[in-house]
């Protein structure tokens, strides 16, 4: 009797070990793939491996360059535009200066707010390889990257990675807010 109870104490030790426990990033992965997919669709993440990490304050930093060299950019336009006559080149590039120099200011500041808060992490880089089927039609399987954030929140996904980092800007607290302003102002006028 005590052999069967061991036996069957060690098949279960066994079974359980054999188990796949689901992944939260991958199932968070496959839900943002698949959350505007209205067919019947049977995904799975496989080889799912952490890249890197990146911080606040690095994404601050990167959002803050990309500002920097709008300005200057728009600001050379806008000089040329004026010199050449083009008032209504010159009009938009002027508008255009004054909408990104508030963005610039705005991320200052709310990097400033953000104090040691900035030392924290803002989001993983994952690469991962999928496969599975959709509407009844099976995909191969793709090599892909995505941004997590430590809660589990799927901020990009792409096909290359050089893609990834082009909507991560909204991790930071305000920022859509901040975008999403500019929209109204424009539908307002």
């Amino acid at each position: 009797m005590k052999k069967m109870l061991l036996l069957a104490s060690a098949l279960l030790a066994v079974c359980a070990c054999t188990q796949k426990q689901a992944d939260p990033v991958a199932d968070a992965i496959v839900a943002e793939m698949m959350k505007d997919i209205d067919q019947p669709y049977d995904i799975r993440v496989f080889d799912l491996s952490r890249l890197d990490s990146t911080s606040f304050a690095t994404e601050f930093q990167r959002r803050i360059s990309i500002y920097d060299i709008r300005l200057d950019q728009n600001m050379t336009l806008f000089e040329k535009y004026v010199n050449e006559g083009m008032t209504t080149n010159a009009t938009r590039k002027y508008e255009a200066l004054k909408r990104d120099t508030k963005i610039y200011n705005e991320l200052n500041v709310m990097k400033e707010l953000m104090g040691d808060d900035t030392l924290k992490t803002a989001y993983y880089d994952y690469a991962f390889t999928y496969k599975g089927t959709v509407g009844g039609q099976k995909i191969a399987p793709k090599k892909a990257f995505a941004t997590v954030t430590p809660d589990g929140r799927v901020l990009t996904y792409a096909a290359d990675r050089k893609d990834l980092h082009k909507a991560t800007g909204l991790v930071i607290p305000g920022y859509k807010e901040l975008l999403d302003s500019f929209k109204e102002t424009a539908a307002e006028e």
